[in-house]
């Protein structure tokens, strides 16, 4: 900010919470091995890995506070001795949190393995478990709006022995927070051995929305 003399502002609105990261997906069981017994006979049959489970999803920012509005003002100035500068505004909107990241997908569980025979083909072995999918990321908070100015009244009598002696106004809108980021997507969880699928990954989370501008001040001047 600008160097200015006097300042009637609103405070800045608080930033939003960040949203949480997604528990990963429970990882598949690995499936039972074959047996073949000493009369080539498959006493055991091999099962498959069990499947990843799905990643959670990373949950929301939460959005930015609002700036606060500036408060009214009178400022009397019996004898004022050179130029001065009074700023109004209201207070920044907060910024939105960002979203959490989407957990990752669990693993599948690796398949039961063959056994060979004294005699004949082996027992076969399974595949693998399929990888979970990722969880998605959760959306980013929107931003909290700009606070509004005020009514600022500058009474003012100049000095008789200095030159100088005048008051001038400044004001802007206070600018409404930035949105949060979207949280990224979790990844999938990988296929278990053999031939296992990985999983898909999560989809990103969507950006929050800015938060709008507030009201200029107005700031009236009376030169007595």
């Amino acid at each position: 900010m600008a160097q200015y003399d006097i300042l009637v502002i609103g405070t800045d609105g608080a930033n939003g919470e960040p949203g949480q990261t997604g528990s990963p997906g429970s990882n598949g069981a690995n499936g039972n091995n074959a047996n073949c017994d000493w009369r080539s006979v498959c006493t055991e049959h091999s099962t498959g890995g069990g499947n990843g489970g799905t990643g959670v999803g990373g949950t929301n920012g939460g959005d930015g506070g609002k700036g606060l509005d500036a408060q009214p003002a009178t400022i009397t100035i019996q004898e004022l001795v050179g130029n001065i500068t009074v700023f109004s505004a209201g207070g920044t909107g907060g910024r939105g949190g960002n979203g959490g990241t989407g957990g990752r997908g669990g693993n599948g569980g690796t398949g039961g393995s063959s056994s060979t025979c004294p005699a004949g083909s082996p027992c076969a072995g399974s595949n693998g478990g399929s990888g979970g999918n990722g969880g998605s990321g959760g959306n980013g908070g929107s931003g909290g709006n700009g606070g509004n100015g005020s009514f600022v009244n500058v009474i003012y009598t100049p000095s008789a022995s200095a030159s100088g002696g005048n008051v001038y106004p400044a004001s802007i809108p206070a600018p409404g927070g930035k949105g949060g980021d979207g949280g990224g997507a979790g990844a999938g969880g990988s296929g278990g051995n053999p031939s296992g699928q990985s999983g898909n990954s999560g989809s990103s989370g969507t950006a929050g929305s800015p938060g709008n501008p507030g009201t200029l001040s107005q700031i009236n001047i009376t030169r007595n």
